[in-house]
Formats: structure tokens, C-alpha cells, sequence
């Protein structure tokens, strides 16, 4: 069990037995006063700032047996003070005090959110402990199973607050931990104890000298050996601020400085020990002014990163990487580009320098094109550092190429470093870049004293410049001289799995003869499994029908993991488990989970005048209405448009009784908000004092309601630390940073769970990089088939210029192929390794149109090892509710056009949104959407002026400019300069044809008829038409064969067969003709026909995907809809 909660622990138990002996539990500063006199403890207040508090708030001074504090403008935050020193005396402070202050802050959360800074900083014992010493305060002053009684007794946040003094948030936030938590699960001895070095561990930990690798497979006890290597350095008289300790995740740095407390607390509290980042992050400051910044320079996340570079954009003249509509996703992918330069301690100038190199040297197209996107990427580089420095910021990269620079050129501090410490130890080296091995480097000089365990099989973080290369090269161009060792012998799993892993490791790019380990346990009489099923589909089923037979078995839910290697796969097949019955431990997407839809959909209410969150709300118990009351709602609201606030208009609606009860109940429930109230705040509230939603969300039994309650939880925690200023509201910019996040995949960092979800009786989903050093009774491992593993090496999107990656003799498209190839293997070898009784494979035979699907070639090098079945799943499939068909009839004649069949096929939960409910419009606009705005508006005067040509272009960009507000824009010169090209291209392919008013064509598909309006018609010399569809933005990928690109070509040549038909893309400089053939051109006709039948029927499926949803106006309404039918005006 984690420190914070066995503290949370015990300062429930001491208010308990305050309580018990007479205390009272309403005066808070009496009650801890009283706590402190029983064990003999003074309590005094002095004024703030004090010289005798050292710059802290209170001190617990133990040869005095005294506590002071400062007087503060509440008896709460007097108490606060006086239960964080108890903390000290009760738990024991085998820390030295130091000359940092700590904030004392009574609203901390259990865990700190997982994005910005947070992620990075690993706290010193010493932080660590104060934050320890928080918890215990606010449960010593408010259990969490005394709040959550109170509350389930019918008071509120708010009346428990008011009773007790102290502040709504304190109260709150420890409400959500009670409610929204489960109970942490008691550690068990076993899990304690730490067992005595076998021969091969105790050789590796007494090694002194040289650097030294060992080499420890899955199992083999590698962090035991690491923690005997610490306990032998101490048993030796080594001064433990001497020892610094790396590894690669909070999480693990936590787990090793426990591990080492156990055997020496106060040792563990000397020792350096964190990650690489959090070290170089503790170098930038302590020399900042050595790296020309302030001493806690800002740290960009990547959402933060693109918002800078975007607004450099225009600037930059790319040709390459030209992307004029939305450059969001372009400019992350440099940025990854950027990071994996870093990883490389390649600057911006040595970039440009190998970019110009490869110019210089290329003969073939490709290799010239390849060169130029490097000198592009190089420009993008340069320009984002010179923003950086402006800013005063630095990135997650620069945590270590800036220290590694640091170091490197400058001796004294490098000296300095190198005294400090004697020891350097590393965790999971086959994780370490380039950067990191220089830092190492820079550190240990020779290599003397470093040891650094690996494994080069499970190196699966290429995607950071993680390299099992650098493994190696380890005592050879690394640290020569260096030695290697290997441990042999696995205590985790049964020979059989073991047996079917080495197996496969002898085989690996990175493996050799000697790659197979030993089992320490005896034999199960089980082989692993492949079980096959007839299509992807049923894989999920087949997945339940396995889970079940092992719980059968005797192994818990809880210790049974599903793998996957990746997170949307994933996504779906906990959905489809949830709906088999089957309980997941899994979040996801947090910001995609319908419950945190609902809550988001919330928020957006005070801020959209539209009000589209009505669609979500109405499907809560709370404010239930029907599908057609909220339809009548929408549709008033957007009859009138003018923009004010939907709250004051509920009397315009022409709703049902029940519904107005309902609308009137949600309004009374977000009365006193507005857009700048903070996002947290406006949930706590609702969810605690307005509703009862929190305690409607505690008291249910079903585990997919603890999924949601986690889940509620780590928003909420999201939603805590959001910065409160900026440009815009609070709320928007909420739910704006959040699209992006999703958009750049940053999220992901939130699919963490909380340590105390680890307590609930489900099934573990996570992605095969998640399990990494993780163990489970059985694993599954669906998507055994080619497609998935290995799967299709990913296109860099900005590869690496020639010679930037050290030691590679190959260019970067080959170096990217062999990387992937080696990466795959080992990411199968850490999945098959994770399980310790059992282990089951899963595969599809054929894929949905019924073709053979291609199984993985890795199932081959394990074949005598397997067991083989073909099944058929007992458990069912079962479509997810929100595909479920909409109760919805026209009212009047269906119409369609052929953008509206085109967006259907695309999303048919987008047209359903935009085009059934009228709800949506645009996204936020941006400065790039707001030129693509005036660009339109002059292509479509230049049509309607009936000429070929114009001649005042640039008098009629500057005009729609200033109407769209860029006139006065600081990249106003760019935008002009973009617009023009644009509508002179438009221009220029108008020349020579003698242009006609645009007229919509219309044909009939049974009884629906479609219509085709096209933008620009010219007439050939010879009389043939020209009929053109002008987009301002990129071509989409096959967008001339789409439904609505059919229905236009269709549409032309019923009305006039020789009609050409053609797309215009005024970004890229293109005209694409629409040319199907005879038999291409039936197959959209039938699928034309399945659509508007699938439309009139209220088939409205959503196509997920996390790069096209966020962007969607309906993103966080997405989903179920209201209950009850729907008639509508179309």
C-alpha cells in the first residue's frame, strides 16, 4: 500500500479514537489541539513570518515536543496546521528539514495530475512527505468514511462545510475521494518482504568498478538486485547522498525509493532518486542563469507547443509541409520530429546542417524531396526555439539535451556534478536515447561506479529514441571496457510460458542463442492457447467466454488482463466486454467516456447559446426530457440565433410539461454560472450540492459504475489544476484545450489510473506498453493477425535527416523500417512475458467481407508450444445502444444533397447532428479558417460577376479580409499573401472558358431526390460543360470516388452526358476529375440506395476517430440520444 494512504490510514484512526474520547469533531482547531496535548505536544501560534518558523507555516519541533504555527484568518486553517505537524510525530520525520519551503495546501489531491510540469517533477522524500503530511491533515480533520456518511445521509458539501469552518474545496475534494474512490485494498505480507539474493543477483549487486550491465529478463528479479546493490553500498559505509538513482517513470522512481525505505527510511530520504527528466529538470534550475533562463522557467506540454508555432505559421513559407486549413496536426508531427532530434542532442543548426548535406548529395527525386521536408523541418526548429526563448519556456526534450550541454561544456559544474555523486545507478537501460547515454556520460565520466540494468527484448519506446542499440553499444563505443552480465533464472511464470517466450526471444532481431531464461517454478500441465475465431468481431465474445472459464478456475477478475497494442482497440473491446458482462478495469479516452461526455456537455451549456449539451443532459435521470422536446428546443433556439443566453428563453419553447420541469431543473441547477466560473468548481457543485449525482454514482453496485466514478474522478483532477487566465472564458478554453488534447493524442497520460483503483474486482485492460513491468495470473492477447502484429511500419511524418541517428549506417527510411521491425518483436515478447499461470492468443480467420485474414508471423516461431483451437464464442455479439436505430420520420419531403450523402458516409452520426437536429455548425473559428472564409467569399463574387477573369484581385482579398477581422492581424501580411495565391489560382484555371451561373441539378433515388449545386460552371470551345466543386482546403484521401462526388457526377450527366466533372483544391493547386468507371459508378448507385435507406430508417452509427472527432462541433455531445421519436422538418 502506497505511503499517503497508510497515512490517510491512520489519521482516520486517531480521529476516531479522539472522537471516542470526547473530542469534538466540529471544532477543528480544539479538536487538534487536543490531539497534540495527549501526546504531550505545546501548541503555539505566532505571526506570519516569523523567524522561529524557518519560512515555513508550522514546524514540529520534537526536542521541544512543540508544535507552532502562524496565525491564519480561519480556526480550519489554524487546525490544518496543527494536524500536518501531528502527521510528523505520529508517522514518524526521518527527514531533515531544509532550507525549501513546502506549500501546505489543504484541497491536494491524493495524486497530482499527470500533464504539464506535474508529469516530469518526481518530489524530493522530502516534498514527498509533506504531501503526505496534507492528506493526513484533512483525514485526520475530515475521514473520508465520516464525509461520506454524512453526505449519504442526505447533507450536502456546502452544509458540511459551513458546520466545520473550512473551506467548500477542502470539503469537496475530500468528498470526491470518498465517493468516487474505492477502498484501497490491504497490502499483503508477502508483497513486503524482501526475499535474500540468489547467486547470479548477489555476483551483479557486489560488483564494484568498472560500469557494468546486467542483463535481466522478464522475471528474473532485476529491481531486487538493484535494491541489494543499494544495501550493499550502505552496509560498506557509502554515504547515501552519494547515490543517484535513474529511471524512467515516476512511478517507477516512487515504487524504488519505497522499496529502499524499507530497508534504510532514512538512507531512501538522502539518495537522489527520480527520473532522467526530473534529474535534468533539477540541474535547469539550479543553472538556470548558465542556460540564459529564469530560475523556474515555464514547461511547455505539446497542446501548448502547437498554439505557439501556430501563430508562426504563415511566416514560415513551407512547400512541403504546407498545410493551410488546419496546420495543428502538421506542426505536432514536428514537434515529434523536434523531440527525436533532441533525443539525438541535435540542435536546430547541426539539423539544418545534415538536411543541407542530404541536398547537396541527392540525385533521385525522392532523396531531393526527402532533403527538402529535412530543411523545412530544420526551419520549423529554429523558429520554435526562438519562440521558446521568448517566452522564457522550455519542452520535455530540452530536460535533458539542455543539461547534457550543460555538462559537456561546462567543467566546473560538470566537476562539481561528477563529486557529488559517487554511485549512478540505472533502471530499464534498453529504455535509454542517445541523450540520456551522454548525460550518463557526463555524470560518470568513464564509467566508474555506473551499473545499469536492461533488457534488451522488451525495448518498446522507439517513439522516444528508446534503442535496445544502446545496449550494444555498452562497454564498447559506451563506456569502454565496460562488463555484462546475465541473470538466467525466471521466478515468474510456469515453464510452460516461459518456455514458449524464450522461445521466441532466440528468434528476435535483439536476441541470441543464449536469450531463453530458466524456470524456478514447477509445472501447470498448461500450454498457452491460440484460439481462433471466424471474424475480429467475435473476438471480444471469445474473450468473455475465456475470462469466464478461468474465473471458473479460481482466478479472480482481477488477476486476468486483456492486452492490446493499441488504445482505440482497446476502447472497443472493454465496450463490448462491459456489454457481455464482464467487469473492466479500464478508462480509456478519459475525454471520450460518455460519463465525462455528460459532464463536459455540462459545462458547455454556459457557453454555447445553442445549447447542444440539452442532447446529453436529457439522458440523465436528473433532467430527463424527450428526444422530441429537446428537438423543439434546438430548432427554437436556432430560429432565433442571437447569441444570448438560452436560460432566459425557456418560456419560447414549445415543450412538454414534464420536459419544462426538467429544462427548468437543469437551469435552477447551473444558476449563478457563467462562462469564466471555473470548470471544477461548477462540477463540484453540481455534482455534490445541486444533484445527487455523486452519491447516485457511489451507491451503485455494477462495476462499470466504479469505471465511471474513477473516471469522474481523474477530470475533476484534470479540471483542478487549469490555469484560470487567458484569452477567451474560463469554460471554453477548457473545452477547447481539451479537443486539442485529444486531437495530438496528449490525453493519454490520463488513461493512468488511481492507485486505489488497483482494489476493484475486474478484469485489467491496458496497451502491451502499459503492462510494461507489470505481472497477471493468465493474459489474453487478442489481434494475433498480420495487420495488427507486427502490423504496417507508420510513414514518418518528418523523418530524420541522414546521419543524425548515432550509429546508424542506413538512411532513415530504412533505419525507421528495421527499427519497427525489432520494436514489434519486442513489444509481443513483453505481452507474452506479463503472464505467470496462463496465457491465451486470439485470432480472426477471415476479415468482414469474408476473405482469409492473414494470422501473425509470429504465431510460427511458437508453434510447438501452443495449443490450436477454432471456436465458436458461446458468449453473443452485442451493438453498442447509441447504434441502435432513431426513431425519427420528416416531416415533409426528404431532400438531400450531395455534400449532405457525402458527410453521411464519412460520419452518419455527424449528419444525424448536423442535419436531423440542426445542431453544430462550425467549429471555434480560427485565424486560418477565418481567411479560408474570405478566399471563398471572393471565389464566389468572381462566379457571380458571370466574367472568366478579374482583374482587381487584390482590392477584393483585402476587402474580405477586413470583413473577417484579419486586416489588423499581427500575421496580416502572410494571410494576404496565402489568400492571394489562392484566388489567383482560382483565377488562373478559369482562363479560356467562358463561365455560365451555376444551376442545381437534381435526380431521384426511389423517392428521395438529391441535389447537386455546383460552384463553378464553365462551357469548353467545343460546348461541353465543366462542372466544378471548389474547396478553399487539402483534398481528402479518395474524396473523388465518395458518395457525394458520385451523386455530383451522376447528377452532371443526367442533365448533360458529356459533362466533365471535376474537384478543385484551392490549397493544394488541384483540379481532380471526377472520373468513375461504368462499374465503380453501380457500386456507389448501390451504396447510395443502402444510405438514404439506412437515413430513413435512423441508422445513424458513429465512426469514431480520435483525429476527426475532437475537431467535430457535436464532439462532446456524441453518443446516446433522448428517449422517445422525433418529427422533423428536413
Amino acid at each position: 500500500m502506497q505511503a499517503v494512504e497508510l497515512a490517510r490510514k491512520a489519521a482516520a484512526a486517531l480521529h476516531d479514537q479522539a472522537v471516542d474520547s470526547g473530542q469534538n469533531p466540529w471544532t477543528p482547531y480544539e479538536f487538534a489541539v487536543a490531539e497534540a496535548n495527549r501526546r504531550g505536544l505545546d501548541v503555539e501560534s505566532t505571526r506570519k513570518g516569523s523567524p522561529n518558523l524557518r519560512g515555513a507555516r508550522a514546524r514540529f519541533i520534537p526536542e521541544e515536543m512543540f508544535i507552532l504555527h502562524e496565525k491564519c484568518a480561519t480556526r480550519f486553517e489554524q487546525a490544518f496546521l496543527v494536524a500536518h505537524e501531528i502527521g510528523h510525530a505520529e508517522l514518524g520525520d526521518d527527514v531533515e528539514e531544509d532550507e525549501q519551503s513546502y506549500t501546505i495546501d489543504p484541497t491536494r489531491t491524493s495524486e497530482s495530475s499527470p500533464l504539464g510540469v506535474e508529469r516530469v517533477v518526481d518530489y524530493s522524500r522530502r516534498q514527498r512527505r509533506e504531501v503526505q503530511m496534507d492528506l493526513f491533515a484533512r483525514e485526520f480533520l475530515l475521514p473520508r468514511h465520516f464525509v461520506r456518511t454524512l453526505y449519504l445521509e442526505g447533507q450536502s458539501a456546502s452544509s458540511i462545510a459551513e458546520k466545520l469552518g473550512a473551506p467548500f474545496d477542502v470539503v469537496a475534494q475530500q468528498l470526491f475521494d470518498a465517493l468516487l474512490l474505492p477502498p484501497t485494498l490491504p497490502e499483503t505480507p508477502e508483497s513486503a518482504i524482501e526475499f535474500p539474493l540468489n547467486d547470479e543477483q548477489a555476483k551483479a549487486a557486489a560488483h564494484r568498478g568498472v560500469a557494468f550491465l546486467l542483463e535481466a529478463g522478464p522475471g528474473t528479479g532485476k529491481t531486487q538486485t538493484l535494491v541489494g546493490r543499494v544495501k550493499g553500498l550502505l552496509n560498506e559505509g557509502v554515504d547515501p547522498r552519494k547515490i543517484l538513482l535513474l529511471t524512467f517513470s515516476n512511478k517507477a522512481a516512487g515504487e524504488m525509493a519505497e522499496r529502499i525505505a524499507r530497508v534504510d527510511s532514512s538512507a531512501a530520504a538522502a539518495m537522489w532518486i527520480g527520473t532522467f527528466h526530473s534529474f535534468g529538470l533539477d540541474l535547469v534550475r539550479r543553472f538556470h542563469d548558465k542556460l540564459n533562463l529564469p530560475q523556474s522557467p515555464r514547461m511547455l506540454d505539446r497542446t501548448e507547443a502547437v498554439e505557439l508555432l501556430e501563430h508562426e505559421f504563415p511566416k514560415l513559407g513551407l512547400v512541403h509541409y504546407r498545410n493551410l486549413y488546419d496546420p495543428s496536426r502538421i506542426i505536432a508531427d514536428f514537434l515529434t520530429g523536434i523531440s527525436r532530434a533532441k533525443d539525438e542532442v541535435v540542435d536546430a543548426s547541426t539539423y539544418l546542417r545534415l538536411a543541407q548535406a542530404m541536398r547537396d548529395s541527392a540525385v533521385e527525386s525522392d532523396a531531393v524531396i526527402d532533403a527538402e521536408k529535412a530543411i523545412e523541418v530544420a526551419k520549423v526548429y529554429s523558429a520554435y526555439e526562438n519562440l521558446k526563448q521568448q517566452s522564457e519556456c522550455i519542452d520535455f526534450g530540452d530536460l535533458v539535451s539542455l543539461p547534457v550541454k550543460l555538462l559537456e561544456e561546462n567543467d566546473a559544474i560538470r566537476t562539481h556534478i561528477q563529486s557529488t555523486y559517487e554511485h549512478v545507478l540505472v533502471d530499464e537501460y534498453q529504455d535509454v536515447n542517445h541523450s540520456s547515454v551522454r548525460l550518463l556520460k557526463a555524470i560518470c565520466g568513464n564509467g566508474e561506479n555506473l551499473w545499469a540494468v536492461g533488457d534488451a527484448k522488451q525495448s518498446i519506446y522507439r517513439f522516444r529514441g528508446a534503442s535496445s542499440f544502446n545496449m550494444t553499444r555498452f562497454g564498447n563505443e559506451d563506456f569502454p571496457g565496460g562488463v555484462r552480465y546475465r541473470l538466467k533464472m525466471n521466478y515468474r511464470s510456469v515453464p510452460e510460458i516461459v518456455s514458449t517466450f524464450s522461445r521466441f526471444a532466440v528468434g528476435m532481431a535483439v536476441g541470441d542463442a543464449d536469450s531463453g531464461l530458466r524456470p524456478n517454478r514447477g509445472s501447470n500441465a498448461c500450454k498457452p492457447e491460440l484460439r481462433f475465431v471466424g471474424q475480429g468481431v467475435q473476438q471480444s465474445p471469445a474473450l468473455a467466454d475465456a475470462i469466464q472459464e478461468m474465473r471458473s478456475a479460481g482466478y479472480p477478475y482481477r488477476d486476468q488482463a486483456v492486452l492490446c497494442t493499441g488504445n482505440e482497440k482497446l476502447s472497443e473491446i472493454g465496450q463490448q466486454l462491459e456489454r457481455l458482462g464482464i467487469p473492466v478495469l479500464f478508462l480509456g479516452s478519459v475525454f471520450e467516456r460518455p460519463e465525462i461526455k455528460d459532464w463536459l456537455s455540462l459545462l458547455s451549456l454556459l457557453v454555447d447559446s445553442r445549447a447542444m449539451g440539452l442532447v446529453r443532459m436529457a439522458c440523465l435521470p436528473e433532467f430527463t426530457m424527450s428526444l422530441e422536446d429537446v428537438g423543439n428546443i434546438l430548432a427554437c433556439l436556432r430560429e432565433e440565433d442571437d447569441r444570448g443566453d438560452w436560460r432566459v428563453k425557456v418560456d419560447q419553447f414549445q415543450i412538454s410539461a414534464n420536459g419544462r420541469t426538467s429544462l427548468k431543473r437543469l437551469i435552477k441547477t447551473l444558476d449563478g454560472f457563467n462562462g469564466d466560473t471555473s470548470p471544477w468548481t461548477v462540477l463540484a457543485i453540481v455534482l455534490l450540492d445541486r444533484t445527487r449525482i455523486a452519491a447516485r454514482l457511489a451507491t451503485s453496485s455494477g462495476c462499470s459504475d466504479r469505471s465511471q466514478c474513477i473516471a469522474t474522478w481523474q477530470l475533476l483532477n484534470f479540471l483542478r489544476v487549469q490555469p484560470s487566465t487567458g484569452e477567451g472564458l474560463f469554460i471554453t478554453r477548457t473545452l477547447d484545450r481539451i479537443r486539442r488534447l485529444v486531437r495530438l493524442g496528449d490525453d493519454r497520460d490520463l488513461r493512468q489510473l488511481p492507485v486505489a483503483a488497483q482494489s476493484i474486482d475486474a478484469v485489467r485492460l491496458m496497451t502491451i506498453h502499459g503492462s510494461k513491468g507489470l505481472e497477471f495470473s493468465v493474459v489474453h492477447v487478442p489481434g494475433m493477425n498480420a495487420d495488427t502484429l507486427p502490423g504496417y511500419t507508420q510513414k514518418q511524418a518528418c523523418p530524420p535527416p541522414d546521419g543524425m541517428i548515432v550509429g546508424s549506417k542506413a538512411n532513415a527510411r530504412e533505419q525507421s523500417s528495421m527499427e519497427h521491425k525489432a520494436e514489434r518483436e519486442c513489444l509481443f515478447y513483453v505481452a507474452l512475458s506479463r503472464a505467470r499461470d496462463q496465457l491465451f492468443l486470439y485470432a480472426a480467420l477471415r476479415n468482414a467481407a469474408g476473405s482469409t485474414r492473414k494470422t501473425s508471423e509470429y504465431l510460427d516461431r511458437l508453434e510447438p508450444n501452443l495449443i490450436q483451437r477454432n471456436i465458436e464464442p458461446h458468449h453473443p455479439v452485442i451493438e453498442p445502444p447509441e447504434s441502435l436505430p432513431i426513431d425519427w420520420v420528416a416531416d415533409g419531403e426528404l431532400k438531400l444533397s450531395g455534400d449532405q450523402v457525402s458527410l453521411y458516409e464519412s460520419c452518419p452520426r455527424r449528419f444525424f447532428y448536423t442535419h436531423v437536429l440542426q445542431i453544430g455548425g462550425r467549429r471555434s473559428p480560427t485565424p486560418f479558417s477565418k481567411m479560408h472564409d474570405a478566399v471563398r467569399k471572393v471565389f464566389k463574387d468572381i462566379i457571380e460577376t458571370e466574367s472568366a477573369i478579374i482583374t482587381n484581385i487584390e482590392g477584393s482579398v483585402d476587402l474580405a479580409l477586413k470583413v473577417e477581422g484579419l486586416a489588423e492581424h499581427g500575421y496580416a501580411p502572410e494571410f494576404k499573401s496565402l489568400a492571394l495565391d489562392m484566388v489567383r489560382y482560382f483565377n488562373s484555371i478559369r482562363e479560356g472558358h467562358a463561365p455560365e451561373t451555376p444551376s442545381v441539378l437534381t435526380m431521384k433515388f426511389g423517392d428521395i431526390p438529391i441535389t447537386v449545386e455546383p460552384d463553378d460552371v464553365l462551357i469548353y470551345s467545343d460546348g461541353r460543360r465543366t462542372f466544378r466543386r471548389v474547396r478553399t482546403g487539402h483534398k481528402r484521401d479518395k474524396e473523388e470516388s465518395d458518395l457525394g462526388a458520385a451523386a455530383f457526377i451522376l447528377a452532371a450527366r443526367r442533365a448533360f452526358p458529356e459533362a466533365i466533372v471535376e474537384l478543385v483544391h484551392l490549397s493544394d493547386k488541384t483540379v481532380t476529375p471526377i472520373d468513375l468507371s461504368t462499374k465503380m459508378l453501380h457500386n456507389r448507385q448501390e451504396k447510395l440506395h443502402v444510405a438514404l435507406d439506412s437515413i430513413s430508417r435512423g441508422v445513424f452509427p458513429a465512426e469514431s476517430s480520435s483525429r476527426v472527432c475532437p475537431s467535430c462541433p457535436a464532439f462532446f455531445v456524441c453518443g446516446l440520444t433522448p428517449p422517445g421519436a422525433l418529427k422533423k422538418k428536413f
